[in-house]
């Protein structure tokens, strides 16, 4: 009896739920408005324009590194010009001759081109005493062997601030107790004797 019951109030139930839905969503949007809360078109449209400003900001971000990238290859070029100009200049001498009998001898100077800092390198010069590949390392401060553009080295995977009067130097790194020892031999073989725990960057 009582599954008999169970069935015909069910199949009751299953024709009251849609005649009764709309006049009950009818009050609960009424309610909402009474409340002074957004309708679902509101929220709807909210999220529309929401999605609109994220992909806006994406392409702003996209935009913005690509600036970023060329700014550093205008930089790295202005590097490389200016640094391209001071070797010229140091190479013309005291007495130039006239420039037209000047312009071969400075087209042999930079026929000679100069291969990279680091000994098992034999890449032409980009800036710094380095090549391209190097020197990219050097400004993202991430050359073993050398004082990076911060005025960092790396020894034994531990990165330490050697100082920045020092940057583009090879560097020999070795230790003494609690002490590290950062041997400069460009700069007359000057060596700088400092606590480990003061100069480690963590």
């Amino acid at each position: 009896m009582s599954g008999v019951l169970g069935f015909v109030i069910g199949g009751v139930a299953d024709r009251l739920i849609p005649v009764l839905q709309t006049p009950v969503e009818d009050i609960i949007y009424e309610v909402l408005d009474q409340k002074g809360l957004p309708t679902r078109a509101e929220v709807r449209d909210l999220r529309n324009k929401l999605d609109r400003l994220e992909k806006t900001l994406t392409d702003l971000t996209s935009a913005f590194e690509s600036l970023k990238v060329q700014a550093e290859k205008a930089a790295d070029d202005a590097e490389v010009a200016r640094e391209a100009a001071e070797a010229a200049s140091a190479a013309t001498p005291a007495k130039a001759a006239p420039a037209k009998k000047a312009a071969p001898k400075k087209a042999a100077a930079s026929s000679s081109a100069k291969t990279c800092k680091l000994d098992d390198c034999d890449k032409g010069v980009r800036a710094k005493g380095f090549c391209a590949a190097h020197y990219q390392k050097f400004k993202r401060n991430t050359l073993e062997g050398f004082v990076n553009a911060d005025g960092s080295t790396i020894a034994d995977n531990v990165r330490y601030r050697v100082g920045a009067d020092f940057a583009g130097q090879p560097v020999l790194t070795s230790y003494a107790g609690d002490e590290v020892l950062f041997l400069l031999p460009e700069a007359g073989g000057e060596s700088l004797r400092l606590k480990v725990n003061d100069v480690r960057i963590d």
